[in-house]
């Protein structure tokens, strides 16, 4: 009797501590500052599975970096030794080929255009970026086209010529400027600033959210509205890590994943006007479109082929490229 009860008391303990172990904690990290859209986009994330989860999984977000860079994160990740991120597409790609699709030069007129796009891409390359870099995306978030800042006006391709431009160190978008006719600078971001300020560079490509938080406004006279790469950024999480998770918390994670960064692109849209605001407030001239824009958009459509050997391949491109091509009807 003694021994049946021990034994009882045993199942119930198990069962009770099979129940409380049901509390995760997900370590999050990206490489902005706490006003940056991509930080609020954390902030929900981390407000949405804690709700959802009753309180069985904890959200702790390390923002600036501060757990490593974004690609060496994304390498931490793989293992499964930090949980998720928010990354540019441009970071995860050397780990994930595929993601570059999302990089593609001219793929969208809109940002409407690209939420839709982005949307249909997401589970079929996630059957990929799964087996590439051993991460999951839950959602793919924007921050608006890159615009270029410069010292002085550019309306045409012709404007261009002559002007040294700070790009991201990618093949896609150094390519894309020599398209243009120039040969374009890769810098590292934290050189981008002082470059601009002691006029080693004329200008960059970035957002117009970026044109604020770094202050390029002090250093940049115009923006011209080049559509040709829009800032996108997933979310993703370590693969071995949500598929150490029970099917109710996989859920809680995905649902919780796909309305962040639902929330992310609003506050990104709201902080692009926030930004024009600003920045014309403080002088800056925008020019919006190029008076010739078609051209800039034919020169760059035309180097799509050269690209996919290092996007995953030429088979997995075209179906990418027709996905985004039915989702913008």
């Amino acid at each position: 009797m003694f021994k049946s009860i021990i034994a009882a008391t045993a199942m119930v303990l198990a069962s009770s501590q099979f129940v409380w172990s049901a509390d995760y904690t997900i370590r999050l990290s990206h490489g902005d500052n706490e006003t940056n859209p991509t930080h609020l986009t954390a902030v929900k994330f981390k407000e949405l599975v804690e709700q959802y989860s009753d309180g069985k999984v904890e959200v702790q977000i390390y923002p600036n970096n501060s757990l490593g860079g974004e690609s060496e994160v994304a390498q931490a990740l793989r293992m499964g030794s930090i949980d998720a991120e928010i990354l540019y597409t441009g970071n995860l790609m050397p780990l994930a080929p595929s993601s570059g699709v999302l990089m593609l030069p001219y793929a969208y007129n809109s940002t409407s255009e690209a939420h839709k796009a982005m949307d249909a891409l997401l589970e079929p390359l996630n059957e990929r970026i799964i087996q590439e870099a051993g991460v999951r995306a839950l959602g793919l978030m924007e921050k608006g086209f890159r615009v270029l800042t410069t010292n002085k006006p550019v309306e045409t391709l012709d404007d261009l010529q002559g002007l040294k431009i700070r790009v991201s160190p990618n093949d896609i978008a150094i390519q894309t400027f020599k398209s243009w006719g120039i040969e374009p600078i890769p810098m590292d971001w934290a050189e981008v600033f002082p470059a601009l300020q002691q006029r080693v560079i004329d200008g960059q490509e970035n957002p117009y959210t970026t044109a604020i938080s770094s202050r390029f406004y002090e250093v940049q006279s115009d923006i011209t509205e080049i559509h040709y790469m829009i800032w996108t950024g997933p979310l993703i999480i370590s693969e071995r890590v949500f598929q150490s998770y029970p099917e109710d918390i996989q859920q809680v994670v995905v649902k919780a994943g796909k309305e962040a960064v639902d929330y992310g692109r609003q506050v990104s849209a709201e902080k692009t006007d926030e930004a024009i605001a600003e920045l014309t407030k403080r002088g800056v001239n925008l020019h919006g479109a190029p008076k010739d824009e078609e051209k800039w958009q034919s020169s760059a459509q035309a180097l799509w082929p050269q690209f996919y050997g290092q996007i995953g391949g030429a088979e997995w491109a075209e179906k990418a490229v027709g996905i985004i091509k039915s989702a913008a009807k």
